[in-house]
């Protein structure tokens, strides 16, 4: 992956509806070049996916919340029942096994606390698989992206 790549990878985070001739006019290579290479970093598998992104507060999902989640137990059964079940909760928009006191992160989206509440009793906590939660609940935002750093060095 070289320089280019990185312009047109930096591009297509901020905005993927560009068409190929306005990212060549970007980037400095014709329509077809671009999409030469946006078809070889797709088969790469650096190009994973195209989203449209939502607003979270104009579709009524005001409450968003970090979650950090203890596990009753390390069983395999036990992490796999509860890997399953995250999975399955749209609510649940992220969820990471973590290194410290706690084993899991969550990022939870819903419309409103009592939302989460539910959420909470019905869906994380009851299963015999949670020993704790502790949750932060987000009070504004200073900054969110889903765009990753990219350099336009060459190499990593």
């Amino acid at each position: 992956m070289d320089r280019i790549d990185r312009r047109i990878l930096k591009h297509l985070q901020s905005d993927s509806s560009l068409s190929h001739a306005e990212l060549g006019e970007r980037v400095h290579l014709s329509p077809s070049q671009v999409s030469r290479r946006i078809l070889r970093l797709q088969n790469e598998g650096i190009i994973a996916g195209h989203v449209a992104l939502l607003d979270e507060q104009k579709l009524g999902l005001q409450v968003e919340a970090y979650v950090m989640v203890s596990l009753s137990s390390y069983a395999p059964d036990v992490v796999k029942k509860f890997h399953d079940r995250m999975t399955m909760l749209d609510e649940v928009l992220s969820c990471a096994s973590t290194t410290g006191d706690l084993d899991y992160l969550l990022r939870i989206v819903v419309p409103d606390l009592r939302a989460y509440s539910k959420l909470m009793n019905n869906e994380l906590l009851g299963h015999g698989d949670v020993a704790g939660v502790r949750t932060s609940v987000v009070l504004d935002r200073i900054k969110h992206t889903t765009a990753l750093p990219i350099s336009e060095k060459d190499g990593n």
